[in-house]
């Protein structure tokens, strides 16, 4: 009887711990999304791995982003006005600003470096 309350609990432990320290525990490599929105704009630059064919996101592989406490890594960004990405091509390198809102992470301003 306590080794199967025992491995009850282990299991449980093992689900929701994760949770409670806001991991993700499957293959995602994304940043964890905010349930709060935030309007303040966040600067960051990196390296245009992608653009959607309707301009309405791009993926970045960013440099760290030390206010976030995010390390470098690709991640998608939507993009508020379409004509930012316009004159960029996959492989160059920019300077952006973004912001968090409504769970995603929105640029507001981006330029070729």
């Amino acid at each position: 009887m306590k080794s199967k309350l025992l491995s009850a609990v282990c299991v449980g432990l093992v689900t929701v711990t994760p949770m409670v320290w806001g991991m993700d525990m499957g293959e995602n490599h994304s940043h964890p999304k905010s349930t709060a929105v935030s309007e303040n704009t966040i600067h960051a630059s990196g390296t245009i791995k992608a653009i959607a064919d309707n301009h309405e996101s791009v993926r970045i592989f960013h440099n760290p982003i030390p206010e976030l406490r995010w390390s470098s890594m690709v991640m998608a960004f939507d993009v508020i006005d379409h004509e930012l990405t316009h004159p960029l091509s996959v492989g160059d390198r920019v300077d952006f600003e973004f912001i968090q809102k409504d769970g995603k992470n929105v640029i507001v301003r981006m330029k070729k470096q």
